[in-house]
């Protein structure tokens, strides 16, 4: 399916009636009736976090052996392959990551079972705050070291803008619970979020005086 600007504003829309939200839901369904153990990771989970960012696709995070007890899949959702599907309603594509595979990433990919909270308003398992943080910065670390800046750049942005947005649910302390090989560059990014929050205060009493 062709992804113009316009259609891709329009699968995103408001998160919570957005028609990709529809695809995770229908997602959730599919998932909970097969017993499969999963979470919502990439764009959809940033967004869900403040970062009001555009995608369009889901991912998923599993387990592979998990998955292939489910294909081939027919219906609202079909297989496209041994590791995505497609909602057949929107023609949005379902990317499958598999917790159980080597990514080759400065840390492992978490497990869905543990890093996974069911959202009740909008009806589906995404992964925590603070698993997404370590996760994309280990996407990024990986991009940086693989294919360079300019294509590392965006993971780089969206780690920045889920603690910048979230910034009362992170400290020194918390950070240190970190995975070792992403701890350094999440503090590094709650740094220049707080000195960024701290200046934008000093603003606004400096205007209000």
């Amino acid at each position: 399916m062709e992804m113009t600007p316009a259609k891709i504003l329009q699968l995103n829309g408001n998160m919570r009636d957005s028609p990709l939200m529809e695809v995770v839901r229908r997602f959730h369904i599919l998932g909970s009736s097969r017993e499969l153990p999963y979470c919502v990771v990439g764009g959809m989970a940033v967004i869900r976090n403040g970062y009001a960012r555009t995608t369009i696709d889901v991912d998923i995070l599993t387990f592979r052996k998990d998955w292939r007890k489910l294909l081939p899949l027919e219906g609202e959702i079909s297989s496209a392959g041994p590791e995505s599907c497609v909602d057949n309603k929107t023609g949005v594509t379902i990317d499958i990551r598999f917790a159980d595979d080597d990514w080759q990433m400065p840390m492992g990919m978490p497990d869905p079972r543990k890093v996974g909270e069911y959202d009740l308003e909008l009806g589906a398992y995404f992964i925590g705050l603070h698993a997404l943080v370590q996760l994309k910065t280990a996407v990024y670390l990986d991009k940086l070291r693989e294919q360079g800046e300019d294509i590392a750049s965006k993971d780089r942005s969206d780690v920045y803008e889920l603690i910048s947005r979230n910034l009362s649910k992170f400290s020194k302390e918390v950070i240190e619970t970190f995975d070792p090989a992403v701890k350094k560059h999440c503090m590094k990014a709650f740094g220049t979020a707080a000195r960024a929050s701290d200046s934008k205060k000093r603003e606004r009493r400096d205007i209000e005086r």
